[in-house]
């Protein structure tokens, strides 16, 4: 690492962005967000994260569809096509991207051994394991879901937009606890169905947030008649669940939400080259059409800013690294160090300083004998969403 950065000015700077009444401030949450909330066993004794990262969910698919009567034989011939293409423990992602992309060449005589009706039923029984497991229920507040919509309700004179690609219900289910109003896409009561026009209109009222979700949800579901897009937890008779892991060339109709989701980031981030802020958090930049739209988006607005926050070291995020040294307005913030401004450094504090002023945002890193005893390495603390959750309730309570 070529030099440091001030713990101290980080938590100023975050601070002050987070307080900013006028300043348009989006969220977007990855697959370790879940993570970060934790629920106890069945037994009392132990606890683990209410929703598993990707690793854990493609461990929990593969033990459901290992056994099952109905696909283990069709399940067994994808895991060994993978296998022959030297293809290394692959996640539920991109099996299902596989799935699918068979699906489109199919035709009568399959692909590669696998038979149309195949792959139309691994397609639904990843899509319905993936549904089972991630349908879980906030435990009470504070969680940092709890947090997020609780600092949301509380800055509402400018619109929030939040940006996820996860298909669980943990932001809605936390932004009506806090009687938060937001728009996701979709109109109606019964069964609410998707209208772009909406959204492209934006004529929804200015204090509600916006829920955009990239890669589709639990509860989206595709009409194959009528060729509709809903919002409902009844499963019908020719519904499909719409869940988009990639950016696949999809038929127009199924396509339309995801394109439409991904488009709504890029207008957020260009927002007509004035000031912005977008906090990522529990993603690892392994989306190659997410990165690129950021990228883009940021290049095109410079008064954007970018803090992707992130869980572990810094050198453990090899394509965020490569993206935040080409870009000045993306702001890589790791456990223990950070490149900003396109200056790659480690964390350091000043223990001469009020170190109740960090917040809880960085901890002393323990470290002694530096080459300045003024300055000491510190460590990077919210890049965890539980204690960045635990700051965001500082700044609710002192604007209160």
């Amino acid at each position: 690492m070529t030099s440091g950065h001030d713990a101290h000015q980080c938590v100023t700077q975050l601070r002050q962005t987070l307080a900013a009444d006028k300043l348009p401030i989006g969220f977007f949450l990855g697959a370790g967000c879940p993570c970060a909330v934790m629920v106890k066993d069945k037994t009392g004794s132990g606890s683990s994260s209410i929703i598993p990262d990707i690793r854990g969910l493609t461990s929990y698919i593969d033990g459901i569809l290992t056994v099952n009567e109905d696909v283990k034989g069709s399940y067994a011939k994808l895991l060994g096509l993978f296998k022959e293409d030297e293809v290394d423990a692959p996640n539920v992602e991109v099996m299902l991207n596989q799935v699918r992309q068979f699906s489109k060449v199919a035709g009568k005589a399959g692909v590669r051994g696998l038979a149309a009706d195949e792959l139309t039923k691994l397609d639904k029984h990843i899509c319905n394991t993936i549904r089972t497991r991630v349908t879980r229920a906030l435990p009470p507040p504070p969680t940092p879901y709890h947090c997020l919509a609780e600092y949301i309700g509380r800055h509402r004179t400018t619109s929030m937009e939040l940006f996820t690609t996860n298909y669980d219900l943990l932001l809605e289910e936390a932004l009506e606890y806090h009687q938060v109003p937001f728009f996701d896409g979709f109109i109606g009561s019964a069964r609410p169905f998707f209208d772009q026009k909406a959204i492209e209109d934006s004529e929804i009222p200015s204090r509600w947030t916006r829920l955009w979700k990239l890669h589709g949800s639990i509860n989206w579901r595709f009409h194959k008649e009528s060729k509709s897009v809903v919002r409902t937890e009844r499963e019908e008779i020719g519904d499909e669940l719409l869940i988009h892991p990639s950016h696949l060339k999809y038929d127009e109709s199924r396509r339309m939400p995801y394109l439409v989701m991904a488009d709504r980031l890029k207008h957020f981030l260009k927002r007509g080259e004035r000031p912005v802020a977008l906090f990522l958090f529990g993603y690892s930049f392994g989306d190659e059409h997410i990165n690129e739209a950021l990228v883009d988006c940021l290049q095109s607005n410079p008064s954007a800013a970018c803090f992707a926050m992130q869980f572990g070291a810094l050198s453990g995020y090899p394509a965020a690294i490569e993206l935040a040294v080409k870009n000045s307005n993306l702001c890589l913030m790791a456990k223990d160090g950070a490149i900003i401004r396109r200056q790659q450094g480690g964390w350091l504090m000043n223990p001469g300083r009020d170190i109740s002023s960090l917040a809880g945002v960085f901890t002393d890193a323990g470290a002694k004998g530096t080459d300045n005893d003024a300055l000491r390495p510190c460590h990077f603390e919210i890049g965890d969403f539980a204690k960045f959750g635990d700051f965001l309730r500082s700044i609710s309570n002192a604007t209160n």
